[in-house]
């Protein structure tokens, strides 16, 4: 029997440029790390990044091509620039593993190198993501820091003005009670508060199926946000720790069992 037809791909880039001796590559990215004064690299191939990035496509094959094989770079750290390149020598990367930090540093390379997917991408996993007490504070902090980024810098204010809108005051008040207490805080808490209540969605913005504001699409199933009689699908990776059992043997009742052991009728 005939094989499908299939794409196969031979050659591993992310393997070549970790691997294969650095006379392969024809450019090298240099660090130097202000604290420590140590200094780094990262080799790389001037062809695979232009594919990657329009802006190395000008830089390295435009009218004027850079003529130097060793680039310093001053405004990014080697781990967040090695990721980077990673992404552009499609090495799978799990941004569901890098903290707000990371995500914003990430997101700034690629709006300098024009990286729109991976901008959407960065956009995407922010939304999804949820405020806690011991977060608020540094989310929305970083989210008025990085205004220039103003997509990902949206994305963060989103995710707090949610997090407003469903906690009460006195918590709140609690969380930057715990904070230095200055004008900066008290200010930061009425930019959130006048946002979160200006962003106030109408009821039919809230998702039909999950019946929450912030739609659990993709998301892990956990009692918290578990709504009876809502449709759940399974997406990709997301494993779903709920099961049905029948409470009396006969099939006439049922109620919902988590992973950790609760149980919703």
């Amino acid at each position: 029997m005939p094989y499908p037809n299939i794409n196969i791909q031979t050659i591993d880039l992310a393997m070549v440029r970790e691997n294969t001796p650095n006379p392969t590559c024809d450019v090298k990215f240099t660090f130097l790390d202000q604290k420590t004064g140590l200094r780094s690299e990262i080799p790389a191939h001037k062809l695979i990044l232009a594919f990657g990035s329009e802006v190395f496509m000008r830089q390295f094959f435009g009218s004027i091509p850079e003529e130097k094989d060793a680039i310093p770079i001053e405004d990014s750290s080697v781990e967040v620039f090695r990721i980077f390149l990673d992404i552009l020598y499609n090495k799978r990367i799990s941004l569901g593993a890098f903290d707000f930090k990371l995500l914003a540093d990430l997101y700034y390379l690629a709006e300098k190198h024009h990286h729109k997917f991976l901008k959407d991408l960065i956009v995407n996993e922010v939304s999804f993501r949820e405020i806690d007490p011991g977060n608020l504070v540094e989310v929305a902090k970083m989210a008025e820091n990085n205004a220039h980024l103003e997509k990902f810098s949206s994305s963060l204010l989103d995710i707090c003005h949610v997090f407003m809108r469903k906690t009460d005051l006195a918590s709140i008040s609690d969380i930057f009670d715990d904070e230095d207490v200055g004008e900066e805080n008290s200010c930061l808490l009425h930019r959130l508060m006048a946002g979160a209540e200006k962003t106030r969605p109408n009821p039919e913005d809230i998702c039909q199926n999950c019946q929450h504001e912030q739609c659990q699409y993709g998301k892990e199933l956990t009692k918290d946000n578990f709504v009876t009689g809502a449709f759940i699908t399974r997406k990709g990776r997301v494993d779903l720790d709920m099961r049905t059992v029948n409470i009396d043997g006969s099939g006439s009742g049922v109620v919902y069992e988590f992973a950790d052991g609760s149980v919703m009728p």
